[in-house]
């Protein structure tokens, strides 16, 4: 696995500036202070396919567009900021352009819709745009395996000045070991950084608000899973026996499937349990009202 502490790379920047679905600034951050070991994804399936299948993607590229593109160096180094690189795909011969080589699922084919791209991937070619300073790039994607698209993204001085100001940022809270805001996203993360606790208990008062939308947060929760079961068995109720309803606009199904499940009290009177029991460390958060009393 590459050691990518160093330098913030082109798939690092949606990331790094809290733009990313997959990985938030503070996941980023503990990545690249070494707080937290990063995901290796070199054994995923799905990453290695894509891998497998850049070369392909790459010459379906010049059939649909008579063009002639040829493998890229390894690294690319911003001219003044050392730790801004990338790496590219393919380079089109002859021209100063550049393509992104990528695959997806079927189910992510509407990400791909008319001129539609996935942000993270447009943040990740302007990068590499900016880095290498090319004046076009194109994103090659092969969806499904059964559906290939390319997509042409002009460099915009002004974007990539944006992601470069944010890059710089972020660079600076790594180097002063000065963790980002924590999103929706961290969860782990924040159990990684803080895996176990003492028996200190904090004196603070600039939470409360905080804490309150909490609780308000979650009773709300409650009352739309209750809600929302409610709904459901209105509608279970009016399917009965059949397979589903339709009407002008959707179409419910409520069909048959079997779920898999172990049965552990029987594997603790076989003996099974106790030999196969996993046990992970892992903190919990909980509430409590004190009703104004410390």
């Amino acid at each position: 696995m590459v050691n990518r502490m160093g330098f913030i790379g082109g798939s690092d920047v949606a990331a790094a500036l809290g733009m990313s679905r997959w990985k938030s600034p503070l996941q980023l951050w503990a990545e690249k202070t070494g707080e937290v070991e990063p995901t290796d994804l070199s054994e995923v399936e799905a990453v290695q396919l894509g891998t497998e299948l850049e070369d392909f993607v790459a010459k379906k590229f010049e059939k649909k567009t008579g063009l002639k593109v040829r493998r890229a160096p390894k690294d690319y180094i911003h001219p003044n900021f050392d730790y801004m690189r990338c790496q590219v795909d393919r380079l089109i011969e002859g021209r100063d352009e550049l393509l992104e080589c990528k695959t997806c699922s079927a189910w992510k084919a509407k990400e791909w819709d008319g001129e539609d791209i996935p942000q993270e991937y447009i943040i990740q070619v302007m990068w590499q745009l900016g880095v290498t300073g090319r004046s076009v790039g194109y994103i090659a994607v092969l969806i499904g395996g059964q559906s290939f698209k390319h997509k042409r993204i002009d460099f915009d001085q002004k974007l990539f000045d944006m992601l470069k100001d944010g890059v710089i940022a972020f660079w600076d809270m790594v180097q002063s070991k000065t963790a980002p805001m924590a999103m929706g996203l961290d969860n782990g993360t924040i159990q990684g950084l803080f895996p176990t606790s003492d028996e200190t208990m904090q004196e603070v008062e600039d939470l409360n608000q905080t804490i309150a939308y909490l609780q308000e947060t979650k009773m709300h929760i409650k009352e739309m899973e209750k809600e929302k079961a409610e709904i459901e068995a209105k509608i279970k109720q009016r399917i009965g026996e059949n397979l589903g309803v339709k009407t002008s606009e959707y179409v419910v199904k409520w069909s048959n499937q079997n779920r898999a499940s172990i049965d552990t009290a029987r594997m603790k009177e076989d003996g099974a349990y106790e030999k196969y029991k996993k046990i992970t460390p892992m903190r919990v958060l909980r509430v409590r009202n004190t009703g104004g009393s410390k």
